[in-house]
């Protein structure tokens, strides 16, 4: 992965962690762009220390189980991150899980939307130079 490609993701994880928090009931985001890139980048560690932790997990032969087991597992992950910061505040579980969901929803829709514009940005690019 390029510089380029992880600062794009690192700031759309950002956008969608904002996101998440203005449509997620009990959550509360404070502060501006800077705040949102450390709360993207704690959600980022505490996320790869969940799935280092996912490995030593017998891993269920249900997709629903797994399913289930990711979305708690991605909760955790959003209240620990919640707990390191005072810009990200979370009652309760219930409102972390849902919270980790939207984040989820919104970093996978942004990152398809980006990714369709840089697809006809290079389409356009390469019809210029031939």
């Amino acid at each position: 992965m390029t510089v380029v490609a992880f600062i794009l993701r690192w700031v759309l994880l950002a956008l969608a962690v904002v996101l998440a928090a203005w449509v997620t009931p009990d959550v509360d985001f404070s502060g501006g762009p800077l705040s949102a890139l450390v709360v993207a980048a704690l959600i980022a560690a505490a996320n790869v220390v969940a799935q280092l932790a996912l490995r030593w997990l017998p891993s269920p032969d249900n997709v629903l189980a797994l399913a289930a087991l990711t979305l708690v597992v991605n909760g955790c992950v959003v209240w620990l991150a919640s707990v390191l910061t005072t810009r990200l505040r979370i009652d309760g579980f219930v409102a972390a899980v849902t919270f980790a969901l939207m984040v989820t929803v919104f970093s996978v829709a942004l990152g398809w939307a980006i990714q369709r514009v840089l697809d006809r940005f290079d389409r356009s690019t390469v019809g210029e130079t031939a």
